[in-house]
């Protein structure tokens, strides 16, 4: 047994002062003889003996209670079984993510008890212990701090909508940790399955590393994993059908789930769903306004006690077109410029390579290259240019091609002469494929398909956007940073009827649709890595701002060309909206939400934490504040006995209660 402050054992001395007390209390008397006394004297003798038993007994609790109240002061403690020592220096992981709102206890979240762990850790650790804080957004504490600043930095934490991986915070915690130090690591997290992701983690010798799980009363959840417009394109006061795709987590099904859709915080629908245990819906909103301009639009219902998922936020750009470059051998009209002919929808160029400026091909959406016999260097290396910066192009080819000349494009090294002299029918698409998602209502596979003779093919391709019925590619898309559109005939008559097909606007539509999606999302998520989108008018000594509410974030961003990659500075945006600024100009307002993962409540069971985390790991089972707080004394300070001593000491002082109060 072991001592916190052994000085106070000097109070041992102490015990003398009631033995001597004791001793010096007795009266003395003075004996009185008188006749016939022997009955009497046999009576006075048995009362004094006891008298002395009585005296004996008072005296032995009142030192056993003082014995064991100096004992108390003293803290004795049973060293750690496993004998491992504080290294003095401690970092503490909070998990500070918005699913941390989620109850442990009726009425207490995750957070709440979380912060009630640091303030008893620190309690428990000697006075000269000193500690890091990190939370989710990765700003440590600064160098170590006293137990006090600690305590002050707890009050002033907040939730994060950043969430993080198990490995992203483990290489965090290798890089603030000095070398060769032993170091002490509590980590206090929810652990849920969707953020931790999938690598093992192994921490080496100088890590003893504890975690505190944080388990949740329920799991149940509902929350918003999708959304989608049926028509990309948005033009006038037509119906918008707006499909939202609701998931739930729980065990329990969701009946009667009321979900408002509000545009400009004015409510335009409204709906009633079930959902399945562990299962997804998809509702179906018609939405009815004048679509010019940027509407900021909401997703809203109530589902407890997790609420901080129950808005999604998305825009909706009516006054967005998509810019369309065609690049043709001719000025006759075809039937790329009739298809994109809408001018609500698309800012057509139609240009005779003859006349062509190649400033016009990085301001493009889509370029289209139709139907030239051959494709010059120089153009070759715009388009490759353009490409490698998240450009789209559709080549279409010639009816004699250049097929080296072609060969010159990215994606393009595979294209070969083919020789075809009557045209045959396409195979039906595959209309599981993503690219044909919501493009038909019905999915009859029996209608009539156009015809191609082909003047150039690719091998086999089973990821093919349209197939000849022996399985060759009529249609394909080969991606790399952008993507390369590629058809196998000419849009002309005499190589194929698909330009006067069903089949031909749609498939024009989604490509165009594909190309423009970098600028037209509908929602982001804070855990994305970067916005893209062009800009006509770049000034190199100005940048773009993200603003709300008065308050400005420049982030990261880089301009190539009219192209704007800005990276998404998730430590600092939170779920609403941001106004795109430049110049002091609003050019777009973008929509931000949490990331989905992080809506889903699954928690990693004890032994799957076990087999996630390797190395000086233990995983502390606690269910309350005290069970935490006597589980790390036993790990670091060994069994407090203390309390024992207290309760001895009191049980001793109720001993002498009785004693004076019964005994004879």
């Amino acid at each position: 047994m072991n001592f916190l402050y052994p000085q106070f054992l000097y109070a041992f001395i102490a015990l003398a002062i009631p033995v001597i007390v004791h001793l010096f209390n007795f009266r003395k008397t003075k004996k009185v003889y008188f006749s016939n006394t022997r009955f009497l004297q046999k009576v006075k003798e048995s009362s004094s003996s006891k008298r002395k038993i009585k005296h004996y007994l008072i005296l032995l609790s009142r030192l056993m209670a003082l014995a064991f109240l100096i004992l108390a002061f003293a803290q004795p403690f049973l060293p750690s079984i496993d004998n491992i020592s504080t290294s003095g220096k401690t970092i503490i992981y909070l998990d500070n993510s918005l699913s941390m709102n989620n109850e442990v206890e009726e009425g207490a979240s995750a957070f709440g008890e979380a912060m009630r762990h640091i303030n008893t850790l620190i309690n428990i650790y000697p006075s000269s212990s000193q500690y890091k804080l990190l939370t989710n957004d990765f700003l440590f504490s600064g160098s170590y701090k006293s137990k006090k600043e600690i305590s002050e930095l707890t009050t002033e934490m907040n939730m994060s909508a950043v969430g993080r991986s198990g490995d992203e915070i483990y290489k965090r915690l290798l890089l603030q940790k000095e070398q060769d130090e032993m170091a002490d690591v509590f980590w206090i997290s929810d652990f849920q399955t969707s953020t931790l992701g999938d690598a093992t983690i192994a921490f080496d010798s100088t890590f003893n590393v504890n975690l505190i799980p944080l388990s949740f009363l329920s799991e149940k959840n509902v929350y918003v994993d999708s959304l989608y417009l049926d028509n990309p394109f948005l033009s006038g006061d037509e119906k918008k059908r707006l499909n939202v795709k609701l998931r739930n987590i729980g065990e329990e099904e969701v009946n009667d789930l009321i979900v408002k859709v509000y545009v400009d915080e004015a409510q335009a629908a409204t709906a009633s769903v079930n959902i399945l245990p562990n299962n997804t819906v998809t509702t179906t909103f018609d939405l009815a306004f004048a679509i010019n301009g940027i509407h900021k639009c909401r997703i809203g219902f109530e589902e407890f006690p997790v609420t901080f998922d129950n808005d999604f936020y998305f825009t909706i750009n009516g006054s967005q077109k998509i810019s369309i470059l065609e690049i043709k051998s001719s000025d006759q009209p075809t039937a790329v410029t009739k298809v994109f002919g809408n001018t609500d929808l698309f800012d057509t160029k139609s240009i005779n390579i003859s006349n062509l400026d190649y400033s016009l091909i990085p301001e493009a959406d889509l370029v289209v290259v139709n139907a030239l016999p051959a494709i010059d260097p120089s153009l070759s290396i715009v388009l490759n240019k353009y490409i490698a910066e998240d450009g789209n192009v559709l080549i279409i080819p010639a009816a004699i091609p250049d097929v080296a000349s072609y060969r010159q494009i990215t994606g393009l090294g595979a294209v070969t002469p083919l020789d075809s002299m009557q045209k045959v029918s396409l195979a039906s698409p595959d209309f599981n494929d993503p690219f044909y998602e919501n493009v038909f209502e019905e999915t009859n596979k029996s209608f009539a398909m156009p015809e191609a003779r082909g003047v150039i093919t690719w091998g086999r391709d089973r990821t093919a956007l349209l197939k000849y019925k022996n399985g060759l590619p009529f249609l394909s898309e080969k991606q790399s940073d952008g993507s390369v559109y590629l058809f196998g005939a000419p849009l002309d008559i005499n190589y194929t009827t698909l330009q006067a097909h069903a089949l031909f606007v749609p498939i024009m539509y989604r490509i165009a649709a594909k190309s423009a999606s970098s600028d037209a999302r509908l929602y982001y998520f804070t855990d994305n890595p970067q916005v893209n989108f062009k800009s006509d008018t770049l000034v190199n000594d100005n940048i773009f701002k993200l603003a709300r509410d008065g308050e400005e974030i420049i982030p990261v961003q880089r301009v190539t060309g009219s192209n704007v990659a800005m990276e998404i500075p998730k430590y600092s945006v939170n779920a609403g909206f941001y106004d795109l600024t430049y110049k002091g100009q609003v050019v777009s307002t973008l929509a931000f939400n949490t990331s989905p993962a992080e809506s889903d409540l699954r928690q990693l069971d004890r032994k799957s934490l076990g087999q996630y985390f390797k190395g000086k790991v233990e995983v502390f089972e606690v269910d309350n504040e005290e069970g935490f707080k006597n589980s790390v004394e036993k790990k670091y300070i060994g069994q407090s006995l203390w309390k024992y001593a207290v309760i001895l000491a009191l049980f001793f002082l109720l001993i002498e209660v009785l004693l004076i109060r019964f005994m004879p």
